[in-house]
Parts: structure tokens; sequence; C-alpha cells
């Protein structure tokens, strides 16, 4: 990498200031120094367990050590950075890192898979590839799929009250942790030590209305004897986040395109014309029927060059960007200290989490199986009718999405060592399950299309006959009658991962010049489940407009690892660590060897310069192999059409450019894993305890990626098939296994069609191995923490983290994409920043922290929206031994999402890197009983 590079990165983490918790890179030969003898006399049994006092376990090492800081990054988050930082929960302790600059699909996703559940993208990657874990173990895959496709872990029920601290390790940590540790690793540590009880009670709220919560915990801890107890519980209790409660998200008059124009509401009520494409005038009278619709806003209304219907300003905002929910965790850990040698163990954390969230006012449009259109008797005429339902008609106890998800993760082992030996083992077996009941009230195609256009008459050329009552459009429906043609859809989805563990270690194998070669070994065995049912109406089609995915599957994995930390001499070691996985489901079977190499080089005690380089994989994901048929609507353009039909159109101008078609996709057991390698290198220097920095730069190169065809690619490939060559006179062979497998996906409705002959009607796709990606980058850091006398102790500190590379390409001899220079707002972060300010003196602690993330692409693609940068702040004072009052802000001002002035779509921002929340202020007491 280039050197500016490295000291630039540096020198605008210095700039900064943030503190993050001081991982000071401690030498080793003090702790080292003493001769281990051979002899296992009992004498030597003290030194030896002091010894084992000095080592601590850290995240991507089996081997315990005594350097916290080693040949990989780690950026470390504790509990008490959590509650001074004014983070709500994990998800945003994670959003808020420099390192999260991925676009995530969360609550604001109307509409989309997995609206319950929150997750993170670590350097941009896909969730996916960021394995999360709890005290060290792989949680289970959230049931629902991640964009109706990829498996991911949900962040939403592990409870923040009971974390003791979050490592994160950026790139590749396959050779010890298995499966999916391509982006990076999160281990999310739980307290498992207490001293007497602590009850801690949290209330606030949003400056700007809603989202109004309350979190009570408890935790306790004792010991009796040869048996330490810790235990804890959470519940809490969170009000949804409406679009109405935000002054920039209320309105259609929020749209930044306006520039002073007039406000053309959403279509709510409206019947169009379908020979002429206008709409038919309902009247004034007819809106005016549901003028009481979105709080008495739906309005008689004109659309230039459409004509008129009925409409409201305000319907946009009738949908949750924060879920409400009801959530109780309870986590309990003992430790049996049977003998000097043995120690039994086991935890168990349960969480119960019940959401009601909302995508926005239910409807209805004619006849979707035919794109709306339907012959009128009456009038002779093709016509679309379309309806909303507003929430007046609905009533609030319908017009929810209701989950519950109940999850729970369990250990139980013993770990201890081998007589008077070096030698420690850890035999454990771990489980996490998670199970997500959905449940909605949804229109039945069948009894909604009869209850607004009565019987059926016939069909013409595949377009049904009806002879409706307009009026029935304009009169205002009941929570009865809504109910009366629509059913509740209900789905239970459940995965578990759960596996058998023995591990050995050894921090002394043998002694070199340099010091002791510590060595561990793991072997494992585990299974992993996926079962994700839908409603059987939903796949007959009787739900109207309503798709979603199924399947189910399982699959048996066994692994096998090796690690030694060497001493190569005293100012260089080196950590060398493999791991063998093998995978099967199905009559399949997918193996793969993964390793890891770190060099530590300390030329003196202050100083570490370190660089590593390993492979990982990520098994394919229980979606992909397993999932059965499914659909969704989407657009497609008609590429064979407008190049036979109308060649001489530019394709943007083409009548057929974006028609309205079906997708359908399914799973492929035959899927083999993602493979991927990364390197890096980078710097620690810790002249004093109270003053560190870091600087690394990190690369991931990512190939057999998992991605299905797009439907853009299917379509151009249909067109050169039927045509014989492409648009650059590439010659293509009809006859040709591609041509042959490409035709097959794409389906046409009849020649003798009345509306759109051979028009499209719907394309397939299939997940493969076709895709590879490249990210590199640099992270970096500073600390520093100043005893101030009588003034107290300030802290200072840093993080930053830029993208210096991102490219993709969907397929082998597809042109690179550079996804940095994309000029789309789909693009994540490409640097982010953190700068943090801590105070102590006497009984009062303050701390502001703020956060900048980049600029972004607008909307149009046109420029870039301005940086988006927040902080937060709390202050605490401690009123005695045993009582603490803390006043916490997140988003102290209030800070909006960035304004684009090219984003006509509701909710005019990117609500995949942005959020309206604003300002929340909470209030928050904690009492300790020895």
């Amino acid at each position: 990498m280039n050197r500016k590079l490295l000291y630039v990165a540096l020198g605008a983490a210095l700039a900064w200031g943030t503190p993050v918790a001081l991982l000071h890179a401690q030498s080793a030969s003090d702790q080292n120094s003493t001769d281990q003898s051979s002899d296992n006399s009992s004498q030597d049994k003290p030194d030896q367990k002091a010894k084992k006092l000095e080592t601590v376990t850290v995240t991507g090492s089996l081997i315990p050590q005594a350097e916290i800081e080693t040949s990989a990054p780690t950026v470390q988050i504790t509990a008490e950075q959590i509650q001074t930082r004014g983070y709500a929960n994990v998800y945003d302790v994670l959003r808020s890192q420099p390192l999260a600059t991925g676009q995530v699909q969360d609550s604001q996703f109307a509409g989309g898979f997995t609206q319950g559940a929150t997750t993170v993208s670590l350097l941009g990657l896909d969730p996916g590839f960021t394995l999360i874990l709890l005290n060290g173990h792989p949680l289970a895959d959230y049931p629902l799929l991640y964009n109706g496709s990829s498996n991911f872990t949900d962040l939403s029920s592990i409870p923040v009250s009971m974390v003791d601290h979050i490592d994160i390790l950026p790139g590749n940590q396959s050779a010890i942790y298995g499966s999916s540790a391509i982006a990076g690793v999160v281990n999310i540590v739980l307290k498992d030590h207490v001293d007497g009880i602590n009850v801690t009670a949290r209330m606030g709220g949003y400056s700007e209305g809603g989202g109004e919560n309350q979190r009570v915990s408890i935790t306790a801890g004792h010991s009796w004897g040869k048996l330490d107890f810790t235990g804890a519980l959470q519940l809490e209790h969170s009000a949804p986040i409406w679009g109405y409660d935000r002054s920039y998200t209320d309105s259609s008059a929020d749209n930044p395109t306006l520039n002073g124009g007039p406000v053309i509401p959403p279509r709510a009520v409206l019947i169009l014309n379908g020979n002429t494409g206008k709409y038919v005038d309902p009247g004034a009278a007819a809106c005016g029927n549901l003028s009481a619709g979105y709080g008495g806003t739906l309005r008689y209304v004109n659309r230039p060059g459409s004509g008129y219907y009925c409409g409201s300003d305000y319907s946009n905002g009738y949908q949750t960007f924060v879920n409400g929910s009801k959530a109780a965790s309870v986590y309990l850990n003992a430790k049996y200290h049977a003998t000097d040698n043995v120690t039994f163990y086991g935890d168990l954390l349960y969480n119960r989490n019940k959401i009601k969230l909302n995508s926005g006012s239910r409807f209805w449009f004619s006849s979707i199986d035919t794109g709306g259109y339907f012959v009128n008797a009456n009038t002779g005429r093709f016509e679309l009718w379309q309806r909303f339902f507003t929430p007046e008609e609905i009533g609030a106890s319908t017009n929810n999405d209701n989950q519950t998800s109940d999850s729970y993760t369990v250990t139980a082992g013993a770990q201890g060592t081998f007589g008077k030996s070096n030698w420690d083992w850890n035999a454990y077996y771990f489980r996490s399950e998670q199970k997500v009941k959905d449940s909605m009230l949804w229109p039945l195609k069948s009894k909604v299309e009869q209850f607004f256009l009565g019987q059926q008459q016939g069909d013409y050329y595949g377009y049904p006959i009806y002879a409706p009552d307009a009026n029935r459009m304009y009169t205002p429906i009941t929570e009865a009658d809504y109910r009366g043609f629509s059913a509740e859809d209900q789905a239970t989805s459940k995965t578990y991962t759960q596996n058998v563990n023995l591990q050995l270690t050894n921090t002394s194998l043998f002694s070199l010049p340099a010091g002791d070669v510590g060595v561990a070994g793991l072997l494992q065995a585990g299974e992993q489940y996926w079962e994700n049912p839908t409603d059987p109406r939903v796949i007959a089609g009787d739900f109207w407009g309503l798709t979603g995915t199924q399947g189910a599957g399982k699959r048996r994995n066994y692994a096998a690892a090796l690690e030694f930390r060497v001493p190569i001499f005293s100012m260089l070691s080196a950590n060398v660590s493999g791991r063998y996985d093998d995978f099967r489901y199905g009559g399949q079977t997918d193996s793969k060897a993964t390793y890891k190499l770190g060099l530590e080089f300390r030329p003196f005690d202050s100083l570490l310069i370190r660089g590593n380089y390993a492979t990982a994989f990520r098994s394919p994901d229980m979606g992909y192999l397993f999932a059965g048929p499914s659909g969704y609507f989407t657009q497609g353009t008609d590429y064979y059409y407008c190049r036979t039909q109308e060649p001489n159109v530019p394709i943007s101008n083409c009548t057929q450019n974006a028609v309205n078609i079906s997708g359908r996709q399914a799973g492929n057991i035959k899927l083999k894993s993602i493979t991927a390698k990364s390197w890096g290198y980078g710097v620690v220097w810790s002249p004093t305890a109270a003053f560190t920095m870091k600087a690394d730069y990190y690369h991931i190169s990512i190939a057999n990626e998992v991605n299905s065809l797009s439907i853009d690619r299917i379509l151009q490939d249909e067109a050169n098939c039927r045509i014989g060559s492409n648009t650059a006179g590439d010659p293509y062979d009809i006859n040709s296994g591609l041509c042959q497998s490409e035709l097959a996906l794409v389906h046409r409705l009849p020649a003798n069609n009345p509306q759109n002959p051979n028009g499209l009607s719907a394309v397939d796709t299939l997940p493969i191995n076709i895709s590879d990606e490249v990210v590199n980058g640099v992270i970096a850091s500073a600390n520093w923490r100043h005893d101030m006398g009588s003034w107290g102790t300030l802290g200072l500190g840093a993080d930053y983290n830029v993208l210096l590379k991102h490219t993709y390409r969907q397929i082998a001899g597809d042109p690179v994409q550079d996804l940095l220079g994309l000029r789309s707002y789909y693009n994540g972060y490409r640097d982010v920043a953190t700068g943090n300010i801590d105070w102590e003196i006497g009984d009062w602690s303050f701390s502001v922290l703020g956060t900048r993330r980049g600029k972004t692409f607008n909307y149009a693609g046109t420029g870039k929206v301005g940086a988006w940068t927040t902080y937060n702040a709390s202050m605490s004072y401690k009123f005695s031994e045993s009582i603490d009052l803390s006043l916490i802000s997140n988003n102290v001002t209030n800070k909006r999402p960035p304004f684009d002035k090219t984003f006509a779509a509701y909710p005019y921002y990117n609500i995949f890197n942005y959020n309206p929340l604003g300002r929340a202020i909470w209030f928050q007491a904690t009492i300790h009983f020895q």
C-alpha cells in the first residue's frame, strides 16, 4: 500500500479525538522470563497457576495470551462505553462503529422480509459475511431471509444491559471460527461476574415524538463456597415511531424535488381508463365520502395530464420507522469448582420479543393476474381500479404486522487441567435457537375482488369481465368489511445451530530460547437447521399480491482446528492456525481447509509491528440451498421487443422499458462455499500506559460468491439468443446450452393477448457461484488519558476507517465495477470517524461522542449529499456509594438525514444509510446492593 495513505489515515485519527478501551501492547518478556522446569512437582504448581492468571483469552485465538494486542487488529467496546456514549441497544452499538460502513435493511424498510430484525455490515460487505458470536459461539441464523434470499444473524435478541464488552475483528477468521468469518467477527461477551445486586431503570423518548421507551434491568451475583452464580433480567418496552411523527416525513409536501411546485398527493382511490390511460373523474362528492381518511386529509385531487382522483398528502406517513416492541430477557451463568483441576459451568440466555410494525396502508387494485386490467361490461372498456384502505377503515387492531421472536442460547460443559501438567481441557455443548411467529391480516384475492367488482361475468382473451358499481369504490368500508374479505396469514419459522466441542490448550508446550511455544486444538461436531414455512394459501396465490419465501433443510458439519503460537526470537513471534470443515447435506459434501499466519514484531516494549495472512470461506446459506419456489413482483426491460419492434428508439425511451413482471426464485442444492483471502499489516505504538496509537491496512478478496443472475442480465441474454447476436454484433447460438438455459427462465404471454402479445410475464432466477469482490482500506485509532489532579481525569481518542477500494464483478467476463466510484445511492459510506471526550471529576463524569459518516451519492447520481455528523452525550453523578444517576442523549443536535434535493421517493432520504430518529433523551438510575 502507498505509505503516504497510512500516514494520512493515522494523522486523521489523531486530529479527530475519541477514547476507546485502552488496549496497551504489553511486553511478554517480563511474564515469560521465568524458566519453566520440566519437573511437575507440587511445589511448581502455584507458580504455574499464577502464570495462567496473567494470560487472557482474546477474540481470534484459541490460546490464552499475555498480550492484548496481537497480529490482528481488534476494536473493543466496553459496557461502560455503551452506557456513557448513548447507545440504545446492541444494534446501535455496532451500527455506529467506523468498521460498519455497509448499508443494511432494518425496521425502516417498509414491506421488507426482515423488518423485525437488525444486523450489521462490516467493511461494506454483505451482512452474511460477518460472523456474530455470543461468548465465542456462533449464533443461529435469523429464520426469515435477508432480502428474501440469504441468511444473517439478528442482533435484536441480545439484551444490552447484560453485555460485558464487544470485540470486533475485521478480516478472515475462518481458521479459528469456521464459516462466515470473511468480513470479520463480532464477539459479544456477556457478564459472568457481578458483585451484589444492581438495579438499573432507564426511561425516555424522542424530542420530536414517538418512540417512548422504558427499560429495567437487574443483575446479581454471589458465590457460595465452590459455586459462583450470575443472573440477570431485562424488561423493555418501546412505542413505535411513525412517519407522521417527523416534520420531514409526514407529508408529500416534504418532497425536496417540488421546488415550490404543486404537491401531488399519492393516489389512494382511482379508476383508470385502460383505453386512454386517463383517470375516470369521480367528482368531488365521491372523494368527499372518504374525506375522514388519513386523519381527515383525503381529498379530490387533479394530477396534470392524468385527471382527477382521491388522494392525501399525509398517507405515506402511516408507516412505522421504528417497531413497537415489548421484550424480556433472562440470563443465568453458573460455575462449580469441583476440584482444583475441574470446573463445571453452564449458561442460558433466553429472549422473547413481541413486535408490532406497519409497512404502510393496505391496498388493492383489480385483477392483479392481468396487470390490473379487466373488462368493464358497463362501459365496454379496459379499466384498472385501485383502492387504499385507510387506518380509520381498517382499525388499529387490524392494521399491523405482529411478530413474536423467541430465542435462546445454552452452554453446558466442564474444563480443567490434566493433573499437574500444562495441558488444559474444555469440553462443552452449545445450542442456539430462534423461532419467529409472523401474523398479519391480509386480503384474499377472490374475496376482495368480489367485494368491489362483484361476480365475474366471463373473460376476454384471458382478461376477466365484470359489471361493477363504481359507487362501491367511493363508499367507506368498516373494520368488519375488511375482516370479511381478509384472512390471517400466519407462519412460524425456526432455526438452530448446535455442536459439541473438545478443546485442548497448552501455553507452554515446550521452551525455545525466545520463550514458550503455545498450542491449542479443537474438535467439533454439529448440526444446523432452517425452516421457513409459508402459509399454503400464499404459495397457491390465494392472498392478493402476497408472496413469501419458503423452505426447510438440515445439514451436519464436522471440524478440526489447530493453532500454534511460536516465539521465533525475543522480538518476533508467530501465530499459525489451520482448520478443516466438512458439511454434509442433501447427498452433497462441501469441505474447506483454511489457515492463518500472523506475525508480531516488538523491537521494544512500546512498539508492535504486525501482519497477517488468512483464508476463509462461507458455506452456502441454508436459504440458498433449501429455499422452495417463491415469487415477487418487479419491473424489467423487454430487450427483445425493444430491439425488434423499436430498433431506432433508445432503450430508455422504449415503450417496454419498465414493464411489471413476476420474479420467481428457488434454492440450489449444488452450491459450493464462497472462498476468500485476506491480508493486512499495521503498527501499534504505546509509549506510555496512557497513550496508544494504532493504524492497520486490510485487504479482502472474495471468490465464488453466490448470486442470482439479475433479471436484467437474463433478459439481455434472451434477446441476444433470439436475435442471434448482441448489440455489438457478437454471435449467439440459440441452440447452445447457455441460450437454452436462459430461454427457459423467461416466460411470455400468448401471441393473441390483446393488451400485450408475446409480452413478458415472469422470469425465473437461480442462485449460483458466479461473483467476486475485493475490498481494502485503513483503520486507525488513538487514545490518550491524562490525570489532571484536582481537575479530574481527561480522556481523548479517535477511531477512523476508510475504504480505499471496493470492486465487484457479477460474473466472469463482465467488467469490474468500482463500487466506490459508482454513482449510486445504494453505496454505503466510504469513511466513518468517531471522536470522544471523557472527563471524570469527583462524583461527576461527562462524555461526548461525535460520529461523522462520510458523503454518499445522491439519489439521481449527479452528485453527493453532505456528511452526516451526530453527537451523543451523557452526564452522570454518583449520588452515593450505591446510587448513580445519569442523563443521556443520542443525537444531541437533532440532526436529520442529509438533505437530498434529487430524492423524490418517500421518505426522501436513504433508509439504508440514515435514520429519522432525531434527538433521544434518557434518564437512568442505578442502585447497587451489596
